[in-house]
């Protein structure tokens, strides 16, 4: 079994990657922010709440994605372990996670960058670019976390066709969670406030379909006629594993995504805070 810091690199990492790839989808598809020399607010940075809150969620996410990666370097214990997982890479879906891992670390720095500092060089072409690639590593990363534990030998609980799929929506949901949390300390605008209702609507559905996947993971497991996956269900659910279960995906994978949707619920119709200065 993974020990601790494989597990919140996982977490982290997936969460991250959510993060990145809900921003750039949100500027794909929305905002649509200008940037390089033309840029419609010159040297200084975005004043407007939706773009400053879509920039503090790069920021966010990559924050979260450096963790990620330093939880797999101390998980890992030697620095030539590392260098032996890039330089000497395996045919293995623990390969391939960490590349796309790094590789995304290495989109989403210029994204955040571009947004918090004047990068004139970096126009809008470009940005489109990396956040198409963000789009594409994330959902890479996001279903990797279910995909290497659906590779461990001898967990024959793991190997359910749902894992990734569970996987993939609980990083979705909370990549939209966090970037859904960066938004009361914007400002406010109308702008914002649609782009916090779109958020909402979004992570409720991912929130939804997680606990339906969770579901079918968890009752075929438990319902299966092969006696260890049946007691691998039950250890998972009631037994000695069930802290990890109830905590990692109860708490992490649920909890922190409603108890952000029920602080944004509860602060809806109030004054934001004063926004943050993005300089």
């Amino acid at each position: 079994m993974l020990g601790e810091l494989a597990v919140l690199y996982l977490f982290l990492g997936g969460a991250g990657a959510g993060c990145v790839a809900a921003c750039s989808l949100v500027d794909l598809l929305w905002l649509r922010e200008p940037f390089g020399a033309t840029t419609a607010y010159g040297p200084d940075p975005a004043v407007e709440p939706a773009r400053r809150a879509v920039a503090l969620g790069f920021a966010l996410g990559l924050g979260v994605l450096v963790a990620g990666v330093a939880c797999l370097a101390f998980d890992l214990g030697r620095i030539d372990r590392v260098l032996a997982l890039f330089l000497m890479p395996q045919p293995t879906v623990m390969s391939v996670g960490a590349f796309a891992l790094a590789a995304l670390v290495a989109v989403a720095a210029p994204l955040a960058a571009v947004r918090l500092l004047y990068l004139p060089a970096l126009g809008r072409p470009a940005v489109t670019a990396l956040e198409a690639l963000a789009v594409v590593l994330g959902l890479v990363v996001m279903v990797y976390t279910g995909l290497l534990l659906q590779s461990l030998q001898g967990a024959g609980l793991w190997r359910s066709v749902w894992l990734p799929v569970l996987f993939a929506l609980s990083s979705a949901s909370c990549g939209v969670a966090l970037t859904l949390a960066c938004c009361p300390w914007v400002g406010d605008d109308a702008a914002l406030r649609r782009l916090t209702r779109a958020l909402m609507r979004v992570d409720g559905v991912l929130i939804a379909a997680e606990v339906v996947a969770a579901a079918l993971f968890a009752g075929l497991a438990a319902a299966s006629a092969h006696p260890g996956a049946a007691l691998a269900a039950d250890a998972l659910l009631t037994g000695p594993q069930a802290a990890a279960w109830w905590l990692g995906f109860g708490l992490c994978g649920l909890g922190l995504p409603l108890a952000v949707e029920a602080t944004c619920l509860l602060g809806r119709g109030r004054s934001a805070p004063r926004g943050i200065v993005l300089a």
